[in-house]
């Protein structure tokens, strides 16, 4: 097995160690064709990149040299809205390489109703099983209206600490051709939901290593044992090369 593209690693420009050069080196190393540099969307509290310094960190990776490594300027923006806004700038849409969107609990929704499905409905689900079926119904839409809306390449980590129903919005990536992210670092949260997105879909996957240190890049083995583990078709997964022996 050889990891062949890394599209979701984080830097100091958001709440990780190291640099863009350092990942790109580190992928350079193991001999990845391409590695990714996605930090997060700026209405993600304490962590996201603000607006005015996404058209600075677009110049650095543009501005990096790379050499057999491709570098992409990527972003992992957050899903703010029931309609399935994102918090991404406008004009990094066109600059982007690979978009790439999430559910993340601490986000600054967009308007009130999303606020309330956000926070208020979060806490009433914990209360009533008619609540956590609401929240589960608005989170998975959301998802779904987004890959209708928007160039999405990558839903990162679904399932990850907000409930969504996994086989339906694996239905409606596999018709958008976008793709489902098994990510190693939260892998144990998402077993399930990769599970079951598997086996009701004909979705394509990712592993991802949501690296947060230069060292972590491209280490998929986790993920490569939990496809195994759940029978998935090696060939769905797309930036895995299974027949080659790591460098």
């Amino acid at each position: 097995m050889r990891p062949l593209a890394d599209y979701h690693t984080h830097t100091r420009w958001s709440h990780a160690s190291g640099s863009v050069e350092d990942n790109l080196r580190a992928a350079e190393a193991i001999g990845l064709e391409a590695v990714g540099i996605a930090e997060h969307g700026p209405r993600l509290l304490f962590i996201g990149v603000s607006r005015r310094r996404w058209p600075v960190l677009a110049e650095r990776v543009a501005a990096t040299e790379t050499s057999a490594t491709q570098l992409f300027f990527n972003a992992e923006a957050n899903v703010i809205s029931l309609e399935g806004d994102i918090d991404l700038p406008p004009n990094m849409m066109d600059r982007l390489d690979m978009l790439l969107v999430g559910l993340h609990p601490q986000v600054i929704p967009k308007g009130l109703e999303d606020w309330y499905a956000y926070y208020g409905l979060r806490w009433l689900s914990l209360l009533s099983r008619r609540q956590r079926h609401k929240l589960f119904d608005a989170y998975t839409q959301a998802l779904i209206n987004c890959v209708e809306r928007h160039p999405v390449k990558i839903i990162v980590h679904p399932g990850y600490r907000l409930p969504i129903d996994s086989a339906a919005l694996a239905a409606a990536c596999a018709k958008k051709g976008v793709r489902l992210e098994i990510n190693c670092r939260h892998l144990d949260a998402i077993a399930r939901d990769i599970s079951k997105a598997a086996r009701t879909s004909q979705v394509e996957f990712v592993i991802s290593s949501d690296a947060h240190h230069p060292r972590e890049i491209g280490r998929f083995q986790r993920g490569c044992s939990l496809v195994d583990s759940l029978g998935i078709d090696r060939a769905r997964i797309i930036n895995v090369d299974w027949q080659e022996k790591t460098r």
